[in-house]
């Protein structure tokens, strides 16, 4: 795991004619998807990680400070390292979930998967402030959207030991390989008009799509994978929870777990093209950390 930096700078990974574009979290940059990042490249995959200004940390002074303008990014990223690539998965954690979601929609006949973790349209996880409700009231507050609010404990992170190691690289840095230590209100707001737009795209999305989630994400409970999984069109669709980890799946204690499932699934849908479509309503998969069950999502 590396030090945070003042300016992330992107991760590219150069490798087959496969390629995986994934996108961090709101205010946060490509070290928090690092140990993804690099496995999938052994893996064989090409990867990318870019950074988005004003929304990854250290873009405050940026102008891209807008949901339809970090949107538009993530599209040219993907269009990018499409033009490289024979084929491309696109995923995120968190926002940068929402983000991938919504390039699968905008894409839907050039995304080959979606690798979707923690993915938040409902922040209603067990240590989501109270006050974390009456956000919406900001946007009619006049300089409202200045104000800065700050993570705490346990920073998305069920290692103790990260936690500690996290709360030291927010002191000393700001920022942390969990996101910044203060998240401003105009950027909180601008990500719920993003979740809002993808909520009208997600019938959209017709690409595999592969959900991660921690069954105790302290952010944003599993309700925001399900609520994915009944509405996208795709017709494999798995939705996988973690029983011993947080909200931040790329770097808690199962993170090589995650990292197993994202390779096998990218393996299990190529190997599946050749074989035509699944039939609707089959591949629906919910797993306990070691009990796997078919059903349909909640």
């Amino acid at each position: 795991m590396t030090g945070a930096t003042p300016l992330q700078r992107p991760l590219q990974l150069r490798g087959g004619r496969h390629g995986v574009l994934l996108l961090h979290g709101l205010s946060s940059g490509p070290q928090e998807l690092q140990f993804l990042a690099r496995g999938l490249h052994r893996a064989g995959y090409s990867v990318q990680v870019p950074v988005i200004p004003g929304y990854s940390f250290g873009g405050s002074g940026q102008v891209l400070g807008d949901h339809t303008q970090w949107a538009e990014q993530a599209l040219s990223a993907f269009d990018a390292l499409r033009e490289r690539c024979d084929s491309v998965a696109v995923g995120g954690l968190c926002i940068g979930a929402v983000l991938a979601l919504r390039v699968a929609a905008l894409r839907s006949s050039q995304v080959s998967a979606v690798l979707a973790l923690s993915t938040t349209l409902h922040y209603d996880g067990w240590a989501t402030p109270w006050t974390r409700r009456l956000l919406p009231l900001a946007a009619w507050v006049p300089g409202a959207g200045r104000i800065g609010v700050r993570e705490s404990a346990p920073y998305g992170v069920k290692d103790e030991r990260l936690q500690a190691w996290i709360a030291g690289q927010m002191r000393d840095a700001g920022n942390s390989d969990a996101g910044a230590a203060v998240l401003r209100v105009r950027d909180l707001l601008a990500a719920r008009r993003l979740i809002a737009d993808l909520r009208r795209r997600l019938p959209d999305i017709s690409a595999p799509t592969l959900l991660l989630h921690a069954r105790d994400d302290d952010a944003a409970s599993p309700r925001s994978a399900f609520e994915v999984a009944r509405r996208v069109r795709s017709r494999r669709v798995e939705c996988v929870l973690y029983g011993d980890s947080y909200h931040m799946l790329s770097i808690d204690r199962e993170k090589a777990q995650v990292l197993a499932a994202m390779t096998d699934f990218l393996g299990r849908v190529a190997a599946a093209e050749s074989e035509g479509p699944a039939p609707r309503g089959l591949g629906h998969l919910i797993s306990l950390t070691g009990l796997s069950q078919r059903a349909n999502p909640p």
